[in-house]
């Protein structure tokens, strides 16, 4: 009788920091307990699984039983524990040190619960580096799934990749299996009939030989319409019981079971790589329009299976560089790291900031494909709000919790440009020098609350109008991958900003603006300021000092000094010292961008004041303009604080930020945050100077 061929059941459970308990409770319902019961109603299959640390930390709170009764098919050999970064991260771009202990606090959360210690882990978007060779194998682990196109990008053209191969980084070498794209596509997509075909036909072609799925958890109930074609439909029950009906060819076993029975295929080299949709979307927006359309003009030519394995996108780190919001969370990550890590070696014992440090590194809200990840912003705003947990406990842990204020230049960001760094007890506010000395984070500790986390309205490769189609086979399900979308009515809503949505955004017009096109982004400066990058000519005590000399269309120039303080733990002071020389007239209206979020854009418990008085529901998504304003207050009743603006303005234009992205379930227009115009009649001196100042204070209320 032949060898039966081996299948490897991988399964990847998450869901990510800062989602609604609503979703963790409704895929536990519709996905993860379902699954489990199906799993322990077919005890001769073995498969492996994995949760990623939010849902371990909600389940450990929520769903007990359920912990329990995995617990229990570990315990008698059924299932494979695989581990993996605790808050499923990008591992290759935190710090090593950050790497190990994400993936030191999985194993050790399992080794309470069960007493097994993991030996092979989930990639988190089995995104892969070289070193993570070492640093896996390092940490303890023994083995990894990937793609199998991570395999063909290094060269490898087989129609099948089977087993386990073997890589090292400086002699430290650790296993991988390679997934079949054919079974990440069949399953659950497909009839049961389809599965069972392509693995029979496996099984007598390649006798003995070992076949991993690897794949979302999501796809048996999460996913769109996958709840009522899985498990209300029965597709995973008929699906396990074609298994055991045919476990004479297929026979489940777990990863490190078979790397007990068989040898390794060889040894590979893999280049950097994730799965093929991944490096098409961390592209630029325009690089991706030409890709797909190279992509097509190949599948016309009937050339594309041949030439796939080349065909290739980006770099996953490149979304830090297409999303500059993405880059602003991670250079603060390793910011905050390095301020733990220097406590610590002080005698410092910080595990909750650790704790806390290792939540904000969660992948969800660093990038944007399929999902909505980065645009959604209380995705967002759950990493901000770890990563000032940590700080101020670095704080409360080097200043004993009492008033302090600090100026420092650093450049944080490594674009080659210092930042300003001005930090209190209570406030956090960071200028970028390259960014038109643009306030580029405002967070209000007390409430740990990051107000400058606003997502600019940029261009996507998917605004283009496309044709859609639908996949699955007949009688199947539509992927999400597969499912046509049509922009529709949201096409109209397409706006893209010129700079990204900072505060203290700086424009000179050499008229009186059409304010409402404020609202819909059509105005035209007289002087490039907002993009220029300013010299910083002084930072320290509790301020800094950055100026710019700013061309003028009338060929004169307009020399911008910009002078950022902490009066005190709560207030931030900004003084404009404007100089006009050279031909024309100095501008006469001087106007600046503050653009914040509050997170919802209409809600009774967010609101406006100006001048003392409450308009009528002017919420966070209003849209007006406003004369003479000396006072603006964003008042937050959710979260218990309140933004005070004094700036003595002639004209207020109120208008909101709202990003059009797609998410699984179509597309969607997102609330980003408000931007409030600020715009003076400067009192121009004889010589051509003038002064200008705003004042931000936070407030508990």
């Amino acid at each position: 009788m032949a060898e039966p061929i081996y299948l490897l059941l991988g399964i990847h459970h998450h869901q990510p920091v800062g989602n609604f308990d609503s979703v963790f409770e409704m895929a536990f319902e519709k996905c993860y307990r379902p699954f489990l019961e199906a799993m322990e109603r077919h005890p001769s299959l073995k498969f492996s699984l994995h949760h990623s640390g939010p849902l371990l930390d909600w389940a450990a709170e929520r769903e007990g039983d359920y912990l329990d009764r995995i617990a229990a098919l570990v315990g008698r050999g059924q299932l494979e524990i695989l581990g993996g970064g605790y808050y499923e991260p990008i591992l290759p771009i935190l710090k090593p040190s950050d790497a190990r202990g994400q993936i030191e606090m999985m194993q050790k959360f399992w080794v309470d619960r069960t007493g097994v210690r993991p030996r092979g882990m989930w990639l988190a978007e089995r995104v892969w580096e070289p070193s993570l060779a070492g640093l896996m194998h390092d940490a303890g682990m023994r083995f990894t799934i990937l793609d199998d196109q991570h395999f063909r990008h290094a060269g490898l053209t087989d129609e099948t990749l089977f087993g386990y191969w073997r890589t090292e980084r400086a002699g430290k070498a650790v296993s991988i299996f390679p997934t079949d794209k054919t079974m990440r596509y069949l399953i659950p997509f497909r009839l049961v009939e389809d599965v069972i075909g392509h693995l029979l036909h496996l099984a007598q072609k390649h006798p003995g030989a070992a076949v991993t799925y690897g794949d979302d958890g999501e796809k048996f109930g999460v996913w769109p319409g996958t709840y009522d074609w899985v498990i209300g439909e029965g597709w995973l029950e008929k699906f396990l019981t074609a298994l055991e009906a045919n476990s004479g060819a297929i026979r489940t076993v777990t990863f490190s079971e078979h790397m007990g029975m068989k040898p390794p295929s060889g040894r590979i080299y893999l280049p950097t790589a994730s799965y093929s949709e991944m490096l098409e979307w961390a592209m630029p927006a325009e690089a991706i329009v030409n890709y797909e359309r190279t992509r097509k003009e190949i599948e016309r030519a009937g050339l594309w299976e041949r030439t796939a394995p080349f065909f290739r996108g980006g770099f996953w780190d490149n979304f830090m560089t297409k999303y500059p919001e993405s880059n602003l969370i991670h250079k603060r990550v390793l910011l905050v790291s390095d301020r733990i890590d220097a406590a610590e070696r002080s005698g410092k014992s910080l595990p909750e900031a650790r704790s806390s440090l290792y939540r904000a590194q969660c992948n969800c809200a660093y990038w944007h494909g399929l999902f909505g990840g980065l645009y959604l912003n209380y995705l967002r705003h759950a990493l901000y709000k770890n990563l000032i947990d940590a700080e101020v406990a670095v704080d409360t842990a080097t200043n004993g919790g009492g008033e302090f204020v600090e100026a420092k230049a650093l450049d944080f960001d490594s674009d080659g440009f210092d930042e300003a760094l001005l930090t209190s007890r209570d406030i956090t506010a960071i200028v970028s020098s390259r960014s038109g000395a643009s306030l580029v984070a405002l967070d209000w500790k007390p409430r740990r609350f990051a107000l400058m986390n606003t997502m600019a309205r940029r261009f996507e490769a998917y605004h283009k109008p496309a044709e859609g189609h639908e996949g699955g086979g007949e009688g199947g399900l539509p992927s999400i991958h597969d499912l046509g979308k049509s922009l529709g009515d949201l096409r109209r809503e397409l706006v893209y900003d010129r700079f990204p949505r900072y505060a203290f955004v700086d424009h000179a017009f050499d008229s009186e603006p059409d304010w409402r096109g404020l609202l819909e982004n059509r105005y035209e400066d007289c002087a490039d300021i907002a993009g220029r990058a300013f010299s910083m000519e002084s930072v320290g005590g509790a301020g800094a000092s950055l100026t710019a000399l700013a061309p003028t269309k009338s060929g004169g120039t307009l020399s911008v000094e910009k002078r950022y303080s902490l009066a005190n733990q709560s207030r931030l002071s900004l003084s404009y010292s404007l100089k006009h020389s050279g031909p024309g007239s100095p501008p006469p209206w001087f106007a600046t961008e503050f653009n914040f979020t509050l997170l919802a854009g209409h809600d009774k418990d967010r609101y406006f004041l100006w001048n003392g008085v409450k308009g009528d529901d002017v919420f966070m998504d209003a849209k007006l303009v406003v004369d003479d304003v000396s006072i603006l207050e964003a008042v937050d009743r959710a979260f218990g604080f309140k933004l005070v603006i004094d700036a003595e303005a002639q004209k207020m234009v109120l208008c909101p930020v709202e990003t059009v992205s797609q998410s699984e379930k179509g597309f969607d227009k997102i609330f980003q945050g408000t931007t409030v115009w600020l715009a003076w009649k400067p009192e121009w001196s004889p010589d051509g100077k003038a002064q200008i100042s705003v004042g931000i204070e936070l407030k508990n209320i």
